[in-house]
């Protein structure tokens, strides 16, 4: 059997409704997975107690992006959603090439602003997923 090589441009981010993949250079959905260790008089025992899931991003800024032609700006509907909603949950779905699709919830957080010149403004998030992403593999 082949090997397949995904790389980055092999996903797809929708963020409340919409797709995101212009501007996104790096996206990684990571778990902590938490596992205690007891030590009984048999030995060692292990048991998982907890997961905490985490969305990283790194983009290119898009302040200003307009809503033609399936354009939206991530960093102001972020910004907003922070801003008027911090305990409101934004829906995510994580899609590969392959057809393994990830469907989450992150809390919003605030974008960055600014930039180093002459490189392009870019934005580094980490949102906190809220419970724990479905998964759906084809």
């Amino acid at each position: 059997m082949p090997t397949t090589v995904i790389t980055g441009r092999d996903l797809a981010l929708t963020i409340a409704t919409k797709t995101y993949d212009a501007q996104v250079t790096t996206c990684t959905l990571e778990a902590d997975h938490v596992i205690e260790t007891y030590q009984t008089l048999d030995g060692r025992a292990y048991k998982a107690i907890d997961d905490s899931w985490t969305l990283n991003l790194e983009m290119l800024a898009d302040w200003g992006a307009s809503g033609g032609a399936g354009t939206y700006s991530i960093c102001e509907l972020l910004w907003a959603a922070a801003e008027s909603a911090p305990n409101t949950t934004l829906a995510c779905s994580l899609t590969a090439a392959t057809g393994a699709v990830f469907t989450f919830d992150v809390l919003p957080t605030f974008p960055s602003v600014g930039g180093s010149a002459p490189d392009a403004q870019t934005v580094s998030l980490s949102f906190q997923v809220v419970g724990t992403p479905n998964e759906t593999f084809s």
